[in-house]
Formats: structure tokens, C-alpha cells, sequence
């Protein structure tokens, strides 16, 4: 039991370290400061939007060909601040705010500027530059030392930083709409208005197709229409015999004849005059002669021949 168990911990604690080893970042090689860095973003877009504005100079960095003495990453830059017109409006300043986040080996400053249509996000990725950086300070001092004098890494750094060459480098420049929460909440309530009346009219022409379906089955099923007609046809003919059958009764029934009335649904009569039913009947059996009569009647009436003794 005891050795599950360890065994149980030890498997958590290897999961648990290769989790946190997956998820570490890798560290930035080299050394900056936020403040440099977005000084060097604000430089550099002055720079290109320059280049924008000159149309000498921008149509022969954008041609298809990039020249051999244009870097690809400058000319793609530059292509990417002549759509800043089209995405946010003229150029007016800085905000003067920015932002800077570490992500694996690359840092990520972003800078905002206020233009004619809306607030634009300039967003530049720092990368390693080391390598450029360090021959370069090694060919200054061996320069310097050539000339009898001694230059520090400090100075040399100094020196480097001031002719342009950095530790790092800006590999990538993106250009976006930097929406306020009030440009979102009004975009998402345009969106939700828009999508709620698609819904409603899709739901309004949904019904009104289910509407007709009812007539789908008398369009297409010719065999129970054809016996709807002939189902509507023979009843209509049952109807005008039963009218012409009752006008032959009335016509075949003798005048002043004696008719009993007899419900149909229960077969009684509907005569309940028991007094003219017995005269009825005592005056049948008179004048047959019979004594004793049993007429079939309902309430079982028996009429017999009365005869009165005189004293």
C-alpha cells in the first residue's frame, strides 16, 4: 500500500514539473528598457510615414522587386504605414502611452497615436540582434586601439546606440484600430440589433412556409381529392332521396287517417293518451265479436266485452 502510494506522488510531481517546464517562457537574450524601446518604435514610424508621404521614395521601396539596399523587414514596414491613412484616418500625435510584454524570446511594444478617424495601436516585435551588435562593438574597439586609445564595453555601447545599432531589432510592424470600450459597446450593440432582426424575419418567413404546408397534400394526392368529390357527390344524392322519399309518404297517407307518431331512436310511441288507445281498442274487438282482445301496444292494454245485468 505504501508503495502505491509513493508511487501515486512520485507520478504527480514528474507531471507536475513537466507542466511548469512546458509552460515557462524563454528569457530575452538581450538587455533593454521599456522606455528605449518605445522611443525606438515612435522614431522608427516617423521614419517610414516620411517615407509615405514622399511618393519618389515610397514607389521605389514598394515595388515588387525589393532593392538590394533596402532591407525586406524596412520595405514591408513601410508598405504596412501607407494603409495607416485607410485604417484610421490622417496622422495628427502621440498619446504618448505604451505598452511592452515579453513573449518567448521576443518583446512586443506597442504605441497608440491619435488620428483624424479613430485611435490607431502601432505595434513593432523586438528581436535578437546580438550577433551584428557584437561585431560591431568589437570592430569599433579594435579601431579605437589602433588609434592608441582604450574604449570600455560602456563607451563602446554608447557609441554603437548612437550611430543606430542596437542589442535587438524591430522584425515586424503591425498597424490596427485601437477601439474604446464605448466604439465596442456601440459595435456589439449594432451587431446584436443586426442579428436579432435577421432571426426574427428568418422565424416570420419559416411560419409562413409552414403555413402552406397544408396545402402540399391536396396538390400533389389527386386519388383522395377524387374521393372527396365522389364522398361529397354521394351525399348530396342521399340527401335529395330521403326528401323525395318522405314527399311519397305524405303523398301515399289517406286524408284524416289515424297516424301513430313513434320515436325512432326508441321505438315508443309518443301517443300517451291511454284513454283514446283503450276506445280504440274495445271498439276493434266490438266489432270483431271477440271477448277478450290483446293489442299490441306498448302498455299492454287488454280490452274485454262488458256486458250490464239488469235487476
Amino acid at each position: 500500500m505504501k508503495r502505491k502510494l509513493l508511487l501515486i506522488l512520485s507520478m504527480l510531481a514528474v507531471t507536475f514539473a513537466l507542466a511548469g517546464c512546458g509552460s515557462a517562457k524563454k528569457t530575452v537574450e538581450f538587455k533593454y528598457t521599456n522606455e528605449e524601446l518605445a522611443q525606438m518604435v515612435q522614431d522608427k514610424s516617423d521614419e517610414y510615414m516620411t517615407y509615405v508621404e514622399e511618393p519618389d521614395i515610397y514607389n521605389y521601396i514598394a515595388q515588387e522587386e525589393t532593392p538590394e539596399s533596402i532591407p525586406v523587414s524596412e520595405a514591408e514596414a513601410v508598405k504596412v504605414f501607407s494603409k495607416l491613412k485607410d485604417e484610421c484616418g490622417e496622422f495628427k500625435e502621440y498619446t504618448g502611452e505604451y505598452e511592452a510584454e515579453v513573449e518567448d524570446d521576443t518583446v512586443i511594444v506597442s504605441i497608440f497615436a491619435n488620428c483624424a478617424n479613430e485611435e490607431a495601436k502601432i505595434k513593432a516585435i523586438f528581436v535578437s540582434n546580438l550577433e551584428e551588435y557584437n561585431f560591431q562593438k568589437c570592430l569599433y574597439k579594435k579601431q579605437a586601439a589602433a588609434s592608441g586609445v582604450e574604449v570600455s564595453d560602456e563607451q563602446a555601447d554608447e557609441v554603437l546606440k548612437n550611430n543606430g545599432i542596437y542589442p535587438y531589432k524591430i522584425s515586424e510592424f503591425e498597424i490596427s484600430a485601437n477601439q474604446t470600450l464605448k466604439a465596442k459597446m456601440k459595435a456589439a450593440g449594432t451587431n446584436t440589433i443586426i442579428g436579432m432582426g435577421i432571426v426574427f424575419i428568418v422565424l416570420i418567413f419559416i411560419s409562413f412556409i409552414i403555413s402552406l404546408l397544408k396545402f402540399v397534400p391536396m396538390l400533389l394526392d389527386k386519388e383522395t381529392r377524387e374521393a372527396r368529390k365522389a364522398l361529397k357527390a354521394k351525399e348530396t344524392a342521399g340527401e335529395s332521396s330521403d326528401n323525395s322519399n318522405d314527399k311519397e309518404e305524405k303523398k301515399q297517407m289517406p286524408a284524416g287517417g289515424i297516424v301513430d307518431i313513434v320515436n325512432t331512436a326508441t321505438g315508443e310511441s309518443v301517443m300517451n293518451d291511454s284513454q283514446l288507445v283503450a276506445v280504440i281498442t274495445a271498439a276493434v274487438a266490438a266489432s270483431e265479436g271477440r271477448t277478450t282482445v290483446i293489442y299490441p301496444s306498448n302498455d299492454k292494454l287488454v280490452a274485454r266485452k262488458v256486458r250490464r245485468i239488469k235487476r
